[in-house]
């Protein structure tokens, strides 16, 4: 009777040690578990993800490489031949200007320029800053500016024989400013010494054009 109760006591104590072995593996199984999951959500990115990252840190160093335009980075010589190349520019434009060659004016034009000056928001404001000028004219001049007429600008043309050809025919460059290799802003200097700006250019197939 004792043996047999001593067999049962060993045998629920031997019960009790392996289910204590159970739960500690499968405490240990969770944890393992638990890392794979945590190893997986952490893990650097690959392939497709990967690529794009290395696409858009190739992009920041080539944007960082190309930086802001210098105008210290133009070399005397340029400058100077660029200067020497505008100022016969605009000597040429001013004899055109004198004789009223309209299509000789437009080859000095860019393709956008010439987009730009002939768009209907462009004329009318040329068309009402016109109109002011010639109150102004007929005010000095003892006449009533309210009695003046308006000259509507319909195009390009009507731009160059109202606006250009009185006022641009004698322009000269004292001075210009590289606004990047191939863009260049032109000056002139008035009585007071202030520069004042005359074109905005570009150089476009080798030819320095008006682009403002």
């Amino acid at each position: 009777m004792c043996q047999n109760a001593k067999l049962t006591k060993m045998s629920l104590l031997c019960k009790i040690y392996n289910m204590k072995n159970l739960r500690k593996k499968a405490s240990f199984l969770l944890l393992f578990l638990t890392y794979l999951v945590l190893s997986c959500v952490t893990e650097p990115k690959t392939g497709q993800n990967a690529d794009q990252a290395a696409a858009e840190t190739g992009r920041q160093t080539q944007d960082n490489a190309g930086g802001a335009f210098d105008p210290l980075s133009i070399s005397e010589e340029v400058y100077a031949a660029a200067m020497a190349d505008i100022q016969a520019l605009i000597e040429d434009l001013n004899g055109i200007i004198r004789g009223r060659n309209y299509n000789a004016w437009l080859l000095h034009l860019s393709d956008s320029y010439l987009e730009l000056i002939n768009s209907p928001g462009f004329l009318g404001e040329r068309t009402e800053e016109l109109y002011r000028r010639d109150q102004i004219v007929a005010q000095n001049m003892g006449r009533d500016p309210r009695l003046v007429e308006k000259r509507v600008l319909r195009s390009s043309r009507d731009y160059f024989t109202n606006v250009v050809v009185p006022s641009r025919s004698n322009d000269r460059v004292d001075d210009i400013d590289f606004l990047s290799v191939n863009n260049v802003k032109a000056y002139t200097f008035d009585l007071r010494g202030q520069r004042l700006v005359l074109y905005n250019l570009a150089e476009i197939d080798g030819k320095w054009k008006i682009i403002d």
